[in-house]
Parts: structure tokens; sequence; C-alpha cells
């Protein structure tokens, strides 16, 4: 069993003759409690002392450690951070790749569809102008027909040749002569 200060000081002897001067017990019996309460002091302050540095040193620990498990949850986090920017990244790539492809594919088509109609306008002027072409042909061949006709008719006509100018006058004569009366006095 442990003994106290509080034991000591109260320890009760009995009387014995020729015993010890009970002063001097006491005095004694004082002083080893006295040591004994400093002794416990110091121990109680010494574990005190011990258990506030380890209490000091488990919160470092557990300040480390929270601090190492504060840097591994960022490090998770960056880590998951970097494979969604990994992971935007190629999905932005992979979009700008389809909507370039969408937007060369829309590009060709509209070439495709203006060449076509430069095509059709193309061949509708072809069209138009072998018409046109056409029609000039006609034109220039009715014309030379009409033309040739007219130069016929021209060179026919009685008033270009020499000869035939005297043939009306005399014509005139004579129809003058049909026409007025002569004076019976001639006759």
């Amino acid at each position: 069993m442990p003994l106290f200060p509080f034991d000591i000081r109260h320890q009760e002897f009995s009387g014995a003759f020729f015993g010890y001067n009970k002063k001097e017990v006491k005095l004694f019996l004082e002083q080893v409690a006295s040591d004994l309460e400093d002794l416990l002091s110091k121990q109680e302050r010494e574990l005190a002392r011990r258990e506030q540095q380890q209490h000091e040193v488990k919160q470092e620990a557990i300040s480390a450690s929270s601090a190492v498990e504060d840097l591994k949850r960022r490090e998770e986090l960056i880590s998951r951070t970097l494979v969604f920017a990994e992971k935007t990244k190629a999905d932005i790539i992979a979009n700008a790749r389809k909507e370039a492809e969408n937007i060369i594919h829309e590009a060709e088509l509209k070439a495709k569809r203006a060449i076509n109609e430069a095509r059709q306008h193309l061949s509708v002027l072809e069209h138009q102008y072998l018409s046109i072409r056409e029609q000039k042909r006609q034109f220039l061949l009715q014309f030379k027909v009409e033309l040739q006709s007219f130069q016929d008719r021209i060179g026919k006509d009685p008033l270009l040749s020499k000869d035939s100018e005297l043939i009306p006058e005399g014509d005139f004569k004579q129809i003058k002569e049909d026409i007025v009366p002569k004076p019976e006095g001639n006759k």
C-alpha cells in the first residue's frame, strides 16, 4: 500500500516502555512527510510537464498529421484538377476539330453549290448566246436575201438603164396625145 504525506503525519504508534521519544519521532515523521510531499510534488510537476510535453508533441503530431492530410488533400485536389484540365483540354480540342471539320464541310458544300449555280448560269448564258447568234445568223440571211432581192429589183429598174429612159418619155407623149384632144383645125 503506497504511503502519502497525510498518512505519515497522522500515523499513531502504540506506547512501549523504553521506546522512542515521541517528539523526535513526530519531528522525523513530519520531515519525512514534508520530503515525501516535496518529492511527490516534484514528481507531479515532472509528470505534468511530461504530460504537457507529450500533449504538445501529440498536438504537433496532430498538427503535422493534419498538415500532411491537408497537403494530401491539396495534392489530390491538384491531381484531380490536372486530370480535369487535361480532359477539358482534350474536349476543347476535339470540339474545335469537329467545329473546324463542320466549317470546312459547310464551306465545301457552299462552294459546290456556288460552282453548280455558276455552271447553270453559264449554261443558260451559253444557250442564250447560241440562241442570239442563231437569231443574228437568221436575220443576216434574211437580210441578205431581202438585200439581194432589192438589188435585183434595183438592177432591173428601167430608170437605171439608158434605153429605158426614152421609153417612158415616149409613153408620156402617147398618153398626152390620148388624153388631150387635138385641135380640130390641125387635122
